[in-house]
């Protein structure tokens, strides 16, 4: 009993506390559409050598090739950049005083726009560890479109295996046209707007109120889920390696782990932007 709890607690901080989290992204008003960034979190201490991030664009169906985030290194409850097309590496340290070449880097392959997605992997596994935007669809027209403006995660929440549009806010589309030191008639440094590095993850707050996992262990291949609000939740379940088994979004207060084979992990659950996390035992 001893060994399961401290494995248990192995996990949940491996899995729950040591991941990239990705936070923001601006597709700026400058000329070129400049600074384009994306912002990463390191959530604990993170070994970017085991990351890699990876974009589709417009309609596009396929994820293109993984950029390395190597050049990271490791990183501890901090945040990262890329910018997202070659040459933006000014025009962002100037919007962004926060941006400088000791925690950021160009990279042309992730030259990505308002309608366009992003996500990291596990570069040996390739197991999704968090992504922006809706695999396979050209996000124009979309309620997450971020084009001219910017999108940020909400405080607590994440990493995701897959989009979870309810962790994001989105401000209107073009409400950085008028903004940049860079423009003919100046406008305001586009950080006063957009507020880079405010992300916060809370390790004793928000968790969610009333949780119940049940029954635990579980027997039949069904785990019942119940909250306080009984909302829409994402739900993902981790193995004793940290990979991801399970990733699902569901209003439903079961789901079917049948396929899982019997073991000890740990199931992470996000709800209105509040999560927690429980080891979880199989039969």
């Amino acid at each position: 009993m001893k060994k399961l709890y401290t494995l248990s607690l192995i996990l949940i901080s491996a899995i729950g506390f040591s991941q990239p989290v990705l936070t923001a992204f601006v597709d700026g008003p400058c000329p070129g559409g400049l600074p384009k960034v994306c912002e990463i979190y390191a959530k604990g201490t993170v070994d970017f050598t085991q990351f890699s991030a990876q974009n589709q664009t417009n309609a596009n169906v396929a994820w293109g090739a993984a950029v390395d985030l190597s050049s990271f290194g490791t990183r501890t409850n901090e945040f990262v950049y890329i910018i997202l097309t070659n040459g933006n590496l000014p025009v962002a340290t100037t919007e962004f005083p926060m941006i400088v070449a000791g925690n950021s880097f160009e990279s042309g392959v992730m030259n990505l726009n308002g309608d366009d997605r992003l996500r990291i992997i596990n570069t040996s596994s390739e197991a999704v560890i968090d992504q922006f935007g809706v695999s396979d669809i050209d996000g124009t027209g979309t309620t997450w479109e971020w084009l001219d403006t910017y999108a940020k995660r909400n405080n607590s929440t994440g990493p995701d295996g897959g989009f979870v549009e309810a962790n994001w806010t989105f401000a209107p589309i073009n409400t950085l046209d008028t903004a940049g030191t860079c423009l003919t008639v100046p406008g305001p440094q586009v950080q006063t707007i957009v507020n880079l590095g405010s992300f916060t993850l809370s390790l004793n707050k928000n968790t969610i109120a009333g949780l119940k996992v049940y029954p635990n262990p579980v027997g039949n291949g069904i785990v019942y889920i119940s909250t306080d609000i009984n909302a829409e939740k994402s739900i993902q379940i981790y193995d004793i390696l940290g990979k991801q088994v399970l990733n699902k979004v569901t209003t439903a207060e079961s789901i079917n782990v049948a396929n899982l084979k019997s073991g000890v992990y740990i199931m992470k659950i996000t709800e209105e932007g509040n999560t927690s996390s429980r080891k979880l035992v199989i039969k």
